[in-house]
Parts: C-alpha cells; sequence; structure tokens
C-alpha cells in the first residue's frame, strides 16, 4: 500500500509540473541564481536571460551557457560564473552608459553630417568596440570628402556616478587633389573621352567649382567600373580596367591615378540567336524581345536589357524559373561576334518574405514599384539584380543591398533590401549676366522624395530688370501606380519687351502633363495649359499694330485673355552625353492645340533636329535645323502675344527679336513677331589648347542662317511693315561655351553676312548656352 502512495505522489508531481513548466522553471532558477554586480540592471532581467537560454536547449548544468547569453545581450563588459554547491552565482561588470557624446575639431564638415555617421548615441550602453567603430566611420566620411590625412580618436572620461563622455576627436587633413589621371592601354578611346565617362577630375585653379578634384578610393573604384562599361557598351566585351592605382606624389600634396586597360579587339554583333531545351516556349516572342541588331557594335546594356525583357516573357509564358544566358561566339566566317541567348530550366525558388530596412523616410511602396517583386513571386537571379540597380536608379540612397537567407523550406527564401539614405533636398542659388537682360539671378529649392514618396516638387525664382519669373513645379514619376509620370506646373512670368516691341507682358496659368518612355530614347507627353495672358503699358508711339491690340487704346492701355490648350511634345534623344554630347541625334516635335474653352483659337507646330558627329578627339561637329508655324482657326487672328519672335536664339549676330517684320513707321521700329520661322546651324567645337579638358570650356566656330515671316492680319495692312516674307539672314562667327556649375554658359561673337536693313544686329552676346 505504501509502495502504491508513492507511485501516485510521485505521478501527481510530474503532471503538476507537466501543468505549469514555466512557473517551476522561474521558480528554480530564482533559487538557484545569485547575481552580484547589478547598477541599471535588475536581477530578474538577468534570470530571465538565462531562463530563454534554458527554454531554447541550453542544458541547465552547463555554466557557459549563463556566461554566453548574457555577454551576448551587449549590456556587460564582464561576467564570471561559479557554482557553489546547488547554486550559480554570476558576477557582472556592466557596461557604463554615455551621457554625451561630443565632437571636436570639426570644422570642414557639419557636426550633423557626422553625427549621423556614428550609430552610438547618448543614453546607451559604451561599448569600445562600438566607439571604435564610430571613429573609422568618421574618418571614412572625411576620406570621401579627400582628406585622406584625418585622425579620429575617440576619448572617453568617466563620471562619478558610473556613466561616461564620449568625444571624437578629429585632426582634420588637408585636402588631397588629384594632380593627373592617367590612362594606360587605351586605343580606342583618348584620354579626353575617358575622362569624361569618370566622374573624378584632376585639380586646377578653378578647384573651387568643381566637385571632385579630390582623391576618394570609393570613387576612384567605381570610376575603374564606369570605365569598363563604357567599353563593353563600345563594342569591346573582352575588355578588363585591371588596375587604378593612386601615387602621392613626393610633396604628399597630391595623387596621380593610373587606370590600366586591356582593351581587347573590338567587335560588331552577327546574328542574335536563340537556343532553349524549354518546350512550349514561344520563340517568336523572345527573339522580339532581344535589343541586339546585326551589324551594331557590342553593346553590355542592351544585352542585359535582352536577359531582362526576355525573363519578363518567359514569366508571362508560365516559365518564371527559366534562365536566360547570353554566351558569346565568333563566327570565324564573317569575324563578327554572335550572342546566343541559352535558355534553361532553373530550380524552382520562391521568395517567402521580402523585407525593406534602412528606409526611415522613405515609404515602402517607393522602393517595392521599383523592384518589382513581392512575397510569392518566382526568383530569378538576373532579374533581382536588375531590381537593385532600379532602386539605387532613384537617387535617394547611398547604397542598396540585396540580402537572401534561406526559408522554411528548400524552396523558399527570404530576400532583405537594405538601403541607406542620403538627402535628397537641394538648395540652387544662381548669378550671371545677360546681354539680352542684363544682370540675371535665380533661387531654387528642390525636394526629389517629397515625404518619401519619390514625388519632386521644385519651386525656383528667377529675374532681370526685364524679367521676373516665378514657377512651382510637382511631378510624380509613378502616378496612380502606373509607368505614367504626372504632375503640374504653375507659372508667372513679366516680361518688358519695352525695347523690342513698345509693351510689357504678363502670364500666369498653370498646366496639367503625363508622359511616359516608349523606349529607353523615345519619350511622349501630353498637357493641358491655362494661361492668364496681359498686354500692358502700351504708350502712344507703339506700332499701330500694338495699339490696336489692345481695345479702347488710348483710353486703355492694357488687354488680358485666356489660352486654353492641349498639346503633345514627343523627343527622341539619341545622344551619348546629355550635357556634353559628341556624338548622335536629337529630334523633338511639339504641337499645341488653342481652343478648348478660353478666348484664342490657334494650332502652333515646333520641330528641332540636332546632329553631332566627333571628327577627331577634340573636335565635333554639330548640326541644327529648327522651324516653327503657328495659325489661327475658327475665323480668329493669331494674336501678337502668340506669334513667334526670333534673334540671336536663332541667327547670332542680331539682337533679341532683331529679324523679321518690323514696323518701320513707329518710332521704336516695333517687332510684330512671325507665324513661321525656320533656321539652321552648322558647327564646329574644339578643345581649347593649355585649359583642362575637366573644366568643360570649349571653343566654337559657326554659321547660322534662317528667317521669321509672316505677320497677323492686322499688321499685314500697315503701311509701314517690312520684312512679311522670308528673307535670308545669315551669319558667322566664334564662340566660348562653358559647362559651369551654374549651367552650360555661351559667350558668342558674330557678324551679319546677309541681313536686311530694318534688322537689329548685337555682335556680342552672352547667357545661358541655347544650342
Amino acid at each position: 500500500m505504501s509502495v502504491l502512495r508513492s507511485v501516485i505522489i510521485v505521478g501527481v508531481c510530474v503532471l503538476a509540473a507537466l501543468a505549469h513548466p514555466a512557473t517551476a522553471t522561474a521558480e528554480a532558477i530564482a533559487r538557484d541564481i545569485e547575481v552580484d554586480g547589478l547598477k541599471t540592471v535588475s536581477a530578474e532581467s538577468v534570470r530571465a536571460h538565462i531562463a530563454s537560454a534554458r527554454k531554447a536547449g541550453a542544458p541547465e548544468a552547463d555554466d557557459d551557457a549563463a556566461l554566453k547569453v548574457l555577454m551576448a545581450t551587449g549590456l556587460f563588459a564582464d561576467v564570471k560564473v561559479e557554482r557553489r554547491q546547488d547554486k550559480l552565482r554570476i558576477s557582472v561588470v556592466e557596461h557604463p552608459i554615455v551621457a554625451a557624446l561630443t565632437i571636436e575639431g570639426a570644422s570642414a564638415i557639419e557636426k550633423k553630417t557626422i553625427e549621423a555617421e556614428t550609430k552610438l548615441k547618448s543614453r546607451e550602453r559604451y561599448t569600445k568596440a562600438r566607439v571604435n567603430a564610430d571613429a573609422l566611420r568618421v574618418r571614412d566620411l572625411y576620406r570621401r570628402q579627400g582628406r585622406m590625412a584625418t585622425t579620429v580618436e575617440p576619448r572617453v572620461e568617466s563620471r562619478s556616478d558610473g556613466r561616461v563622455d564620449v568625444a571624437f576627436v578629429i585632426k582634420e587633413g588637408a585636402v588631397s587633389k588629384i594632380d593627373r589621371i592617367v590612362f594606360s592601354g587605351n586605343r580606342a578611346f583618348s584620354e579626353r573621352q575617358l575622362k569624361d565617362v569618370i566622374s573624378t577630375s584632376e585639380s586646377s585653379w578653378l578647384d573651387v567649382l568643381k566637385s571632385a578634384a579630390y582623391y576618394d578610393p570609393e570613387r576612384i573604384e567605381n570610376d575603374r567600373e564606369l570605365v569598363r562599361r563604357h567599353y563593353l557598351n563600345n563594342g569591346y566585351p573582352e575588355t578588363k580596367v585591371t588596375a587604378a592605382d593612386a601615387t602621392l606624389n613626393a610633396q604628399g600634396t597630391a595623387y596621380t591615378v593610373t587606370f590600366t586597360i586591356d582593351e581587347g579587339p573590338r567587335q560588331l554583333l552577327g546574328r542574335p540567336k536563340l537556343e532553349s531545351n524549354l518546350s512550349g516556349v514561344d520563340k517568336n516572342a523572345l527573339q522580339s524581345a532581344i535589343k541586339l541588331k546585326a551589324g551594331n557594335p557590342y553593346s553590355r546594356d542592351a544585352v542585359d536589357r535582352s536577359i531582362e525583357a526576355m525573363s519578363e516573357q518567359l514569366t508571362r509564358q508560365g516559365q518564371p524559373f527559366a534562365r536566360v544566358d547570353a554566351q558569346q561566339r565568333v563566327d570565324s566566317a564573317t569575324g563578327r561576334l554572335d550572342v546566343v541567348f541559352r535558355i534553361e530550366k532553373g530550380r524552382p525558388l520562391y521568395i517567402e518574405r521580402l523585407d525593406i530596412v534602412g528606409n526611415d523616410r522613405t515609404r515602402d511602396h517607393v522602393i517595392r514599384r521599383e523592384l518589382r517583386l513581392a512575397e510569392g513571386d518566382a526568383v530569378n537571379p538576373f532579374l533581382v539584380e536588375r531590381a537593385r540597380a532600379r532602386v539605387r536608379a532613384l537617387g535617394f540612397f547611398k547604397s542598396v543591398e540585396m540580402k537572401a537567407m534561406p526559408g522554411s523550406g528548400p524552396d523558399r527564401m527570404q530576400l532583405t533590401v537594405a538601403v541607406v539614405e542620403q538627402e535628397t533636398a537641394e538648395f540652387g542659388v544662381g548669378a550671371g549676366y545677360s546681354t539680352t537682360e542684363g544682370l540675371i539671378g535665380d533661387i531654387s529649392v528642390t525636394e526629389k522624395n517629397l515625404f518619401g514618396n519619390g514625388q519632386q516638387l521644385k519651386f525656383k525664382v528667377a529675374g532681370s530688370s526685364t524679367r521676373l519669373q516665378a514657377d512651382i513645379s510637382f511631378t510624380d514619376p509613378h502616378a496612380f501606380g502606373s509607368n505614367i509620370a504626372a504632375g503640374f506646373d504653375l507659372i508667372y512670368k513679366d516680361i518688358d519687351y519695352t525695347r523690342q516691341a513698345s509693351y510689357k507682358s504678363t502670364r500666369a496659368g498653370g498646366a496639367l502633363r503625363a508622359g511616359t518612355a516608349i523606349t529607353d530614347e523615345l519619350t511622349t507627353t501630353v498637357n493641358y495649359t491655362f494661361m492668364r495672358n496681359t498686354l500692358y503699358d502700351v504708350g502712344p508711339n507703339a506700332s499701330a499694330a500694338v495699339r490696336e491690340a489692345v481695345p479702347g487704346f488710348p483710353n486703355a492701355s492694357s488687354t488680358s485673355y485666356n489660352t486654353s490648350s492641349i498639346g503633345n511634345t514627343t523627343v527622341y534623344d539619341g545622344r551619348d552625353n546629355k550635357r556634353r554630347p559628341t556624338s548622335g541625334v536629337y529630334f523633338a516635335l511639339t504641337q499645341d492645340f488653342a481652343g478648348a474653352g478660353g478666348d484664342v483659337r490657334y494650332v502652333r507646330s515646333t520641330g528641332d533636329a540636332r546632329a553631332y558627329y566627333p571628327v577627331s578627339d577634340s573636335v565635333t561637329l554639330f548640326g541644327r535645323v529648327t522651324g516653327g508655324v503657328i495659325g489661327g482657326w475658327g475665323g480668329q487672328d493669331v494674336r501678337l502675344l502668340d506669334l513667334f519672335y526670333k534673334g540671336n536664339d536663332a541667327v547670332r549676330g542680331f539682337a533679341a527679336a532683331g529679324i523679321g517684320p518690323r514696323d518701320l513707321a513707329s518710332a521704336n521700329l516695333d517687332a510684330l513677331g512671325g507665324r513661321m520661322y525656320a533656321t539652321t546651324t552648322a558647327e564646329a567645337m574644339f578643345d581649347l589648347p593649355g585649359v583642362p579638358k575637366d573644366l568643360g570650356v570649349r571653343g566654337a566656330v559657326f554659321v547660322d542662317a534662317g528667317s521669321l515671316w509672316g505677320t497677323n492680319k492686322t499688321a499685314a495692312v500697315l503701311p509701314g511693315v517690312a520684312g512679311n516674307t522670308p528673307s535670308l539672314r545669315a551669319s558667322a562667327g566664334v564662340g566660348l561655351s562653358w559647362d559651369s556649375p551654374l549651367g552650360p554658359l555661351r559667350a558668342d561673337y558674330a557678324f551679319p553676312l546677309v541681313k536686311q536693313p530694318y534688322d537689329k544686329v548685337q555682335p556680342f552676346s552672352f547667357g545661358m548656352s541655347k544650342f
């Protein structure tokens, strides 16, 4: 009986322990653990950490398990564990708390910028490892700005209450300049052409106007890749940039950077081929996705775009795991490079979880729409890399990393997109001089990532002695979740045309627009515009055409009307460089239809075609043709403010509004504008001897020709009107252009070769470049 009673008691105890395991464990831990040395951490917290380790499977008898779990918390500088009979005695030394963190010796970089680099903050636990890591980050920040000799030393001082003060003591070094940039092994591209490819520039007397004339190892390494990609995209598939070495001069003040290049042969493309071992694949659809053309130079970007388009096509065909690999084969008969796209079956793998980290400001949906990936999607390594590149191209982040981890099964993975954000707000101030407007200036504020939504908002005020202009522009690059960029513009412009046409004008209103990229080079935009136009300050000496534009003159000196129009602009841009092109073509066609409401009725069309051809490494030929026509409809004439006015913006050597119809009977020989114009330009641009090429200064010689004609009906019947026919104007001259930090500036001196007696000339012109 006693044996049976013992068995029953033991069974009840076991069931009780199983019914309340957490309580039993907690009580056991509370009884057999003693903790010494605690100041800010509670003993209950220590016991909870150990209980968590034991619950996870750590053996209770293993004292090392307690030591490891407590050290892993980061709360303690030292932990000692010893067992005394049935007691576990733990002695700890806590990491002190940071009372204050300061920056000393910083002047070249703002303290708030430095503080953003440090991970350790006040009221956090101090560790030597964290402080040293922060010191390295601050030092690297200075190195990225070319101050390679900068040192950063942490100083730690203990307080009486056990906390510590941490200071980063900075000794700022001088900026390490780039004295020379050398390219070794380059034959296909000149030194000047390759310098245009990289972001780093050589130091010169105008360093104050440049931002990349100092040594930055990270930027140099990025430049090495830029050089390699330049070769890969221009017909050299085997190019290797084997080194980007920097050598400090004897004085220790500047570096010589040398890029060593192994070009390999230039290859023209043969006919691209497609090979697949997958059944049920529509090869015709895949063939149409290939962006390569036989006879063109090899281009790695075109190969990548082809793989991306084919991968997306395969997904639509129900083959999301198919892999597309591009292989290169030289055809021995033709000598051309055949690119063979092989399609193979890949291992099934799905995204189980997709996390985005580091985007404290940018919203998740802004990043996700560029990824084009979601939970449950099939994983294609190429598309994942292209997704990373798209997120990086937003310009909102310093870095973007894709980190893959195993999921819950062999066909599952967890993907983490880790981003490091950067400043997206820009403030700009500009000033200059124009022969047309005198002193000019502008102030602009731009936010490229408004409220973290990936939208852009820009405000700009510009003015001169003859012009006041204010613009507010908003753009959403993915309106309503689509690939259409939409936005609006609010515009106010007040211009004094007294010298040209004896009146002043204001335009105030706004526009709604939406555009999309059809291809990488071709874009189209539609818009709706509403403007309130006012012609004012018309005096008695103005042309009769100007006076008749004001109903009730001379009792009234101004008139206003509304313009409501819809329009379309289509642009093809195949230039090699948007700011400083040396090859390629550019076409733009704009059409506007006014009469969707408002007071005026007209149809306006303008076109602009440009071509660039490199004669040599230092000389580029440039040709341009422009034209436009405007006509009224519904019985309406074209109003003065809507006509074209041309001068040095079309044929240099003439004044603003210096060519075209003019009222010779008016006191000011007022320009009356025209309904049609055509212009052409032939120009040779060249580098200037002795001037550093990275400054962006070039010379030019040119010939311009063009004409403006066709007044409105009111002016056509005036007896003093001249220039109402397409009479030719032509000029020749020399110019100097500068790709300045404020924008492209241009100075020209031209003399008319062909002109009309009533034209207004102006040999010298200076201002923002329009060519």
